[in-house]
């Protein structure tokens, strides 16, 4: 609405040109028609007043009619510039995570266009986001790993095979951390070994193997642990008979989602 009603503001200042004219206009016509005693006088000061004032009137009228071609040209073209920004920012939408359909566009003004790519552009902030947030690796700050290691301390050493996917290095990262927070605690833990069996589904947390689900006693204190200290892990204890025997504990780290 805004962008209309300045068109119109322009429009009619525009038309606020023709005002002195005709301001003009009308006192010589006036005078014209008192001033002058014969008759003759008057007709020809009011013919010569007359033609001169529609002559001005429509030299005005294209004057303004030509301004207001040119506006609504350059409106055209800033339509149209927008537009291709838009197309810019809609390809590299494409190229970011998903989060959501695109907002609707519309390019009828340029006031319309410039809501649509504020519109457009928050929500590519929001993909921008998401990305950042897929790119950012699983990790466990120092404290937490300090207190972890010492909770498990507590239980004594089991032997535990830390795994993950193969060509990952966000995922081996994170099962270093693991295996080095576990071999600080006391554990035989081994690994990072790489599982190519397990790659096909991807989760954020660990995933706790053993051969025997009747005797988890590690995963249980890891399990434990974990939940103590916030750690993601997957919920429930899984069989393996890739495990050697039932006192060994795998964790497991999937590709990040």
């Amino acid at each position: 609405m805004p962008a209309r009603l300045s068109a119109w503001l322009q429009l009619a200042a525009g038309w606020g040109k023709l005002f002195p004219l005709a301001i003009g206009f009308a006192v010589a016509l006036i005078e014209a028609i008192v001033l002058p005693r014969r008759l003759w006088a008057k007709a020809a000061w009011v013919s010569a007043i007359v033609p001169c004032a529609v002559l001005a009137g429509v030299v005005m009228r294209a004057e303004l009619q030509g301004e207001e071609r040119a506006r609504q040209g350059r409106e055209v073209a800033e339509i149209a510039a927008l537009h291709g920004l838009w197309d810019q920012w809609d390809r590299l939408s494409r190229a970011l995570p998903a989060a959501g359909g695109p907002p609707a566009a519309s390019f009828d003004t340029v006031e319309d266009a410039l809501a649509s790519l504020s519109a457009r552009s928050a929500a590519i902030g929001g993909q921008i986001a998401a990305l950042e947030a897929q790119r950012k690796g699983r990790s466990i700050d120092d404290e937490t790993a300090a207190k972890l290691a010492d909770y498990l301390r507590s239980f004594g050493g089991y032997p535990v095979v830390v795994s993950c996917v193969p060509d990952d290095v966000e995922a081996y990262d994170y099962a270093n951390r693991l295996a080095t927070i576990l071999r600080a605690a006391g554990w035989d833990a081994r690994g990072p070994e790489l599982s190519a069996a397990r790659a096909d589904a991807a989760a954020m947390g660990v995933t706790v193997f053993v051969r025997d689900p009747h005797a988890p006693d590690a995963a249980r204190i890891l399990l434990d642990g974990f939940t103590r200290f916030n750690i993601p892990y997957r919920s429930g204890i899984a069989a393996s008979e890739d495990i050697p025997d039932t006192a060994t504990v795998e964790l497991f780290v999937a590709k990040k989602p």
